[in-house]
């Protein structure tokens, strides 16, 4: 059974994506079906995507306050739910939950430092 059928162009430099979705099936719901087997194919390509965000990257995408919340697995883990506005809610799962608090508790600690630092008179 086809749901949808795409086509990933480039037009002068920008990629476009065109689809005709087929039967019963909602394209957004196609969509999101395509997105999740595409992430899932990713995953298993290689080069792999880095484990650590590269020194040097033009863009990040980032999404501007992004809707969150937490969960714990039956096994302590916690999961940080983020939701995308593109790729939907995305659950990463935290098995060291010490180890995250001692980094975000370091991250926010550096970055109040430099807003102190970025608003206090120079001299």
């Amino acid at each position: 059974m086809k749901l949808m059928n795409v086509e990933l162009t480039n037009e002068n430099g920008v990629d476009f994506a065109s689809w005709l979705a087929t039967g019963a099936v909602q394209p957004a719901e196609a969509v999101d079906r395509l997105i999740r087997v595409l992430a899932e194919t990713r995953r298993t390509m290689e080069p792999a995507v880095a484990q650590v965000l590269p020194l040097i990257i033009k863009a990040p995408p980032q999404v501007h306050a992004p809707a969150w919340q937490w969960s714990i697995e039956a096994d302590g883990s916690l999961v940080l739910n983020l939701r995308h506005p593109g790729f939907g809610w995305l659950g990463f799962r935290l098995p060291d939950v010490d180890g995250f608090q001692t980094n975000l508790v370091d991250v926010l600690f550096q970055r109040n430092a430099l807003l102190d630092e970025l608003k206090s008179p120079a001299g």
